[in-house]
């Protein structure tokens, strides 16, 4: 296995670097002798590749540093993703309590922490040097590329003796499995829903005698009301981000609703991207009328997500798309959650979805069995699987009451991986509705998931994705006279040849 990685790491190194130095064509004599160099430099590259690949597998085979398995007797594992001292203080303070507790009920097990997150700039150079966590999370787009490289622990006799493979839904039990394999340890999902400050809802007349705001059932019903929003309370009725890969990321879930298949696998395991159609541009024109034809969006278009956060608290714009983890952001500024309404995403013209998103628990491949089951235990205290203890009981309060200190809105429904009679699942909810922060009406109807259907992530270069239709979204909010078709098409052909292909 490292060595087939190991061979991949060099050829990337010297592709790169001849790329980077051979950007014209030659012939004849030229071109031989043009060769000979690139053949002489290749073998120095080469072997300076190897040697630092050596020296990786030298750090990686020893039973020592980071990813030590026993320390004094006791199974060790690192746990990533952790608050950090100085700018998490009292996160940290939490952590270390709770890793008191864990260790006082498992005394066989040493923890240690780990700030590090996940991104695509160093996962690859720790993955290979073993300096990753023993468990850690990923986005769910990452699960296809980290599988398909042996970085994931094979987790399925684990996972099957806990009873959490017959408990977890097919949907999520097929995005963490490989050839009948388990890989991945899930946690809680999120779904996009429509987020609004109730005040200006309340002053344009959409809010119910108990609460509880008018929910747009079609995204021309959200244009509607967005129009009226702004009529009567001067303020914008809508806003979206559109830079950083986020517009694109927002959009999908409107082009699905119209329609839209971005992309899919062919028989021989190539992709095609297949977004080149009438729905898309539907759904394009859709972004483009906002802003020319219903004038219900910001003057200024480009905003990034925390400029989105930032107008929809301070009561600038009444409604944008969110899931819990983004409106937790907007007490940043200073936002009260009983401001905060939220119900189901609109429907498009073919159907109602939405995004769904999340994370998965991954356990370093590296790991000794003993290893993945602290990781499991570690994970089932802090109440992300099926089990129900009196720990998990004791954590969920105590997150309960960090929530409250931040002023996140508690009572907010996120999607489980788990079957709907789950213990812990019902138990949480229970907790949230119990503590909540927030009159319920305001947001029920998100809870509310009838109807709904959901979408993962597109499963190939999701990222370059949304980075074409950022480029769309802004064009079509910039000129009025953007043509949607030929930028759709111009997107698709872009990624098709520079991604897929």
């Amino acid at each position: 296995m490292i060595a087939s990685k190991n061979v991949l790491v060099v050829y990337m190194l010297f592709w790169r670097w001849y790329n980077k130095n051979n950007q014209t064509p030659f012939k004849g004599e030229m071109f031989e002798e043009r060769m000979e160099e690139i053949f002489m430099k290749t073998n120095k590259i080469i072997a300076a590749a190897l040697m630092a690949i050596m020296s990786i597998g030298a750090v990686s085979g020893c039973d020592g540093g980071q990813n030590a398995a026993k320390d004094d007797g006791k199974t060790v594992i690192t746990i990533g993703d952790c608050p950090a001292k100085e700018t998490e203080p009292e996160n940290y303070e939490l952590m270390l309590s709770n890793i008191e507790l864990f260790e006082k009920e498992h005394p066989d097990v040493k923890v240690k922490m780990d700030t590090w997150h996940f991104d695509t700039q160093t996962y690859m150079a720790k993955a290979e040097g073993n300096t990753l966590p023993t468990i850690y999370t990923v986005p769910l787009t990452e699960a296809k590329s980290i599988m398909s490289l042996n970085y994931a622990a094979d987790i399925t006799e684990e996972f099957k003796a806990r009873g959490f493979y017959d408990n977890i839904n097919d949907f999520m039990l097929e995005n963490i499995s490989k050839d009948g394999r388990v890989y991945f340890l899930p946690t809680d999902c999120y779904d996009v829903g429509l987020v609004m400050n109730i005040d200006l809802l309340e002053q344009a007349g959409y809010i119910q005698e108990d609460g509880t705001p008018v929910e747009p059932q079609t995204w021309q019903d959200l244009v509607d009301m967005a129009v009226k929003i702004k009529q009567v309370t001067g303020k914008n009725g809508f806003i979206l981000p559109t830079t950083g890969n986020c517009g694109g990321w927002r959009f999908t879930p409107i082009a699905w609703s119209y329609g839209v298949e971005f992309m899919k696998q062919n028989e021989d395991g190539k992709w095609t991207a297949t977004f080149d159609s009438p729905e898309c541009v539907e759904a394009l024109q859709f972004i483009k009328d906002l802003k020319w034809k219903y004038d219900v969006l910001p003057v200024n278009t480009l905003v990034d997500l925390a400029e989105v956060q930032k107008q929809l608290a301070l009561g600038e714009c009444a409604m944008t798309l969110a899931e819990p983890g983004q409106i937790d952001q907007f007490a940043q500024f200073g936002m009260a959650p009983d401001n905060i309404g939220a119900v189901r995403i609109p429907a498009g013209t073919k159907k109602r979805v939405s995004l769904m998103g999340g994370a998965y628990f991954v356990i370093n491949s590296n790991s000794t069995p003993e290893q993945i089951k602290a990781a499991f235990d570690w994970r089932e205290f802090m109440g992300d699987t099926m089990e129900l203890t009196d720990s998990t009981k004791e954590v969920i309060a105590k997150n309960i009451e960090i929530r409250k200190t931040n002023n996140n809105v508690i009572g907010l429904d996120a999607l489980s991986p788990w079957k709907a009679d789950c213990e812990v699942i019902s138990y949480k909810r229970n907790e949230y509705e119990k503590n909540t922060n927030v009159n319920i009406n305001h947001i029920k109807l998100y809870n509310n998931k009838v109807g709904v259907e959901y979408q993962a992530e597109e499963p190939v270069e999701a990222q370059a994705l949304y980075a074409l239709l950022d480029t769309c979204i802004q064009e079509v909010l910039t000129n009025k006279d953007a043509d949607c078709a030929g930028l759709i098409h111009k997107a698709a052909a872009d990624f098709q040849k520079n991604y897929l292909d």
